[in-house]
């Protein structure tokens, strides 16, 4: 459900190459943060994580609230192949086996729907061999124009970004 450019979708779109880069999940920049990296697969978006030790909730165990802000992220991150900035407007996980710390994890997230209001997306956390450990549906809104303007007055960068948008 990609546009013809996603191809040629440039890299600071999909993965924050800005002097910003402080989203928890996707910034590199973030000393707490994940430093997830996305590429495209077609229409999806994905990347890899292997949590550590920080990630834990139960032992042995990944949080669940961090695996819900990677599929989060996935999904939103899933707008800008249309060029477009969304916020989450509702999300549902569902958890289908514990997380191991320290595995090999493929996180995939793409979009099912496209209005002029938003989009809805679906993403899911699978295991090295390809078994689904949890799953994700939300509904994304774009964002009001005056979000936007508090964003770039927080961040100026932003403006070349959100010129088109909202």
């Amino acid at each position: 459900m990609t546009d013809a450019g996603a191809e040629a979708l440039d890299d600071a779109w999909l993965n924050d190459s800005t002097d910003y880069q402080l989203n928890f999940v996707h910034g590199l920049r973030n000393p707490s943060g994940l430093h997830l990296q996305y590429h495209l697969e077609g229409d999806h978006v994905v990347t890899a994580w292997t949590p550590d030790h920080n990630h834990a909730g139960f032992p042995g165990f990944v949080h669940g609230g961090l695996i819900a802000a990677v599929l989060d992220d996935v999904m939103g991150r899933c707008s800008v192949l249309q060029r477009r900035w969304v916020v989450t407007g509702r999300m549902e996980t569902r958890f289908r086996a514990g997380a191991p710390i320290g595995a090999h994890l493929r996180v995939e997230g793409w979009m099912t729907r496209l209005t002029r209001r938003g989009m809805l997306a679906e993403s899911a956390l699978r295991s090295e061999n390809g078994v689904v450990l949890a799953q994700a549906s939300g509904t994304y809104l774009s964002i009001p124009r005056t979000l936007i303007d508090r964003m770039v007055n927080s961040w100026p960068g932003f403006a070349e970004f959100a010129a088109g948008d909202a």
